[in-house]
């Protein structure tokens, strides 16, 4: 095996996929993606912001179609399965326990024995409750309870997750998921990240104007997102789900941070007369182990902002 070999990246021209695939050609792997036009707007966008830095070859495919995702494959020592549908439908499930399925059975033609796959934290909230401390080897949620209040994106990412993890025992891949919350950045693309629309959408005051909800979220900056996937590959000794998250702060936490952020922008304050609620604790050991440092608060929302600048998406 050479010290960079191709990999596969299913769902390139995505947030989470266009960064990997950057991470991946900067370490010197050629890099196969999947999307569903190469010739249209995003693979020309693709082939103009990443094809600088390294191979980078273009294949229609979707996660449904098991032989284009084979054919993506066909020269690979990898895969990094970064597809994803949020839509709030029951179709959801069945695209991402396809996704799960033929990642792993077209890897498994080609003799390819690593895969990783993003995943979500919303496949990590037990039944009974929220716990003291989160372990992702060990917390996992109801499918069925999910399904059953019309969260079909969690429960589809947590069907996923089982699929993928017990078919590639069985077909004796090494699987590793990544388990991220609200990711902070700007996309690749022309088109505005989540994390853009959200944040303008509070520097705009269309969003916690007045104060900040009394709960908390769970951040990562894409870049270093993009570094724990391709760590979870690279690493012979990672399997298994990791959390992809720094940790989680207090909503007024963050809205603060933003203050610091932007001069132009003023954070509410908090009610003296509330109590804020604890945020989530997490058991990093496992996210440590793949060995990459990643940004504090200040730093992932500061990183954000100077790109909503460059980029013309900063609304004051």
């Amino acid at each position: 095996m050479s010290a960079s070999p191709p990999i596969c990246v299913i769902g390139v021209s995505g947030f989470v996929g266009s960064h990997v695939a950057a991470e991946l050609l900067d370490q010197g792997h050629a890099v196969h993606g999947t999307l569903r036009e190469p010739e249209g707007p995003k693979g020309a966008w693709l082939r103009e912001r990443l094809g600088s830095r390294g191979e980078l070859t273009l294949t229609a495919a979707e996660v449904g179609d098991r032989d284009r995702l084979a054919a993506a494959m066909a020269g690979t020592e990898g895969v990094v399965m970064c597809a994803g549908v949020e839509a709030q439908e029951p179709r959801t499930v069945q695209v991402m326990l396809s996704a799960a399925e033929n990642t792993l059975r077209a890897a498994h033609q080609h003799g390819i024995t690593r895969a990783v796959f993003t995943s979500s934290t919303g496949s990590t909230n037990p039944p009974d409750g929220e716990p003291a401390i989160k372990r992702e080897d060990e917390h996992v949620s109801d499918a069925g309870q999910q399904i059953a209040v019309g969260k079909y994106s969690p429960a589809a990412k947590t069907l996923m997750e089982h699929r993928a993890l017990h078919l590639g025992a069985e077909l004796g891949i090494r699987v590793s998921t990544l388990n991220p919350s609200l990711i902070v950045g700007c996309g690749i693309s022309e088109q505005p990240s989540p994390a853009e629309r959200w944040f303008g959408a509070i520097l705009r005051g269309e969003r916690m104007a007045d104060r900040a909800p009394n709960g908390s979220m769970s951040m990562i900056h894409v870049q270093d997102l993009a570094r724990l996937h391709v760590a979870a590959l690279q690493r012979e000794e990672a399997r298994g789900r990791y959390f992809g998250v720094v940790q989680s702060w207090h909503w007024q936490d963050i809205l603060e941070a933003l203050d610091r952020a932007v001069p132009a922008y003023r954070a509410p304050a908090w009610p003296e007369e509330e109590t804020r609620t604890f945020p989530t604790r997490f058991d990093t050991r496992r996210r440590d182990s793949l060995g990459v440092p990643l940004r504090g608060l200040d730093a992932m929302l500061q990183d954000l902002v100077a790109g909503m600048r460059q980029r013309g998406t900063l609304p004051v």
